[in-house]
């Protein structure tokens, strides 16, 4: 395990030189990381997905239009601990939350060995071996130090964040320590502008 875990922190390293890709636009938002120099060109291709449903792990309320999302990573050993609820790769999972919600996420790394960063970014058609410098999406849609890993969110440990999804679109909810979404640990964020709310997985 820790050994796969050196082995991709290494490959991710000598990618940092190769670059990355540009945002696919979302919903009229062209945001994107500091590291990005090439040209994007689409989004990457959604996954045929199934029904939306309402996890344990999600609450909404439409009264006072929040949603609760219980997020983990590291939940399972999939994609080497480098998930979110199990979830990684994008294909996988897609998040939708209404527009003009207050979005509450109790984050929580479940793995053993690494520590990861949670955020809510662009959606990418290749994502950037690093971040530097990153902004979220919405203001506040970020854990702390989210690059850093010796002082981003640890093994065992919690932390949780606060935001409004101000704008409809579409989104990805990813990890920001050095070559972790670039090898998969990220899933679909969407911001509904029709109320939509739910979890659709492939």
């Amino acid at each position: 395990m820790k050994f796969a875990h050196g082995v991709l922190a290494m490959t991710a390293a000598a990618l940092v030189a190769c670059g990355g890709g540009k945002p696919a636009q979302n919903g009229g938002n062209t945001a994107m990381a500091s590291t990005d120099t090439a040209a994007a060109t689409a989004a990457p291709a959604a996954a045929t997905q199934g029904a939306m449903t309402m996890p344990d792990w999600m609450k909404v309320d439409s009264a006072a239009k929040t949603v609760t999302l219980d997020i983990e990573a590291g939940k399972t050993a999939d994609n080497n601990h480098w998930n979110y609820n199990g979830y990684y790769a994008g294909k996988e999972a897609t998040i939708t939350v209404p527009e003009g919600y207050k979005i509450t996420i109790n984050f929580k790394n479940d793995d053993p060995a690494m520590a990861h960063s949670l955020g809510v970014d662009s959606l990418y058609t290749s994502f950037p071996p690093a971040f530097t410098n990153p902004t979220p999406i919405f203001p506040g849609a970020m854990t702390s130090n989210p690059t850093d890993m010796t002082k981003a969110t640890q093994p065992g440990t919690t932390e949780t964040i606060h935001f409004t999804a101000s704008k409809a679109g579409n989104y990805a909810l990813n990890c920001y320590i050095p070559g972790h979404a670039l090898a998969g640990m990220w899933v679909h964020f969407d911001v509904s502008a029709d109320g939509k709310a739910g979890v659709t997985t492939s």
